[in-house]
């Protein structure tokens, strides 16, 4: 039960990641190695860090469940 509540909340974790984190991340990536800074570089920094607490304490979570599961 414990296990099947960690996969849940990394599953979340990832589609979190999916839909915003990682389109982020390719157009940082795309600029950087245009050697570039994009337009929208200020908005891209905010939807990052509305995002960052959500997927840290999902992750967080997902450990200590894994962990209250190890120790039953």
């Amino acid at each position: 039960m414990m296990a099947a509540t960690a996969v849940a909340l990394l599953l979340v974790w990832l589609a979190l990641y999916l839909r915003v984190s990682a389109p982020i991340n390719r157009q940082l990536t795309a600029a950087a190695q245009a050697h570039d800074v994009p337009a929208n570089a200020r908005a891209l920094q905010a939807s990052w860090d509305r995002i960052i607490a959500a997927r840290a304490t999902l992750q967080g979570l997902a450990v200590c469940v894994l962990c209250v599961a190890l120790m039953n």
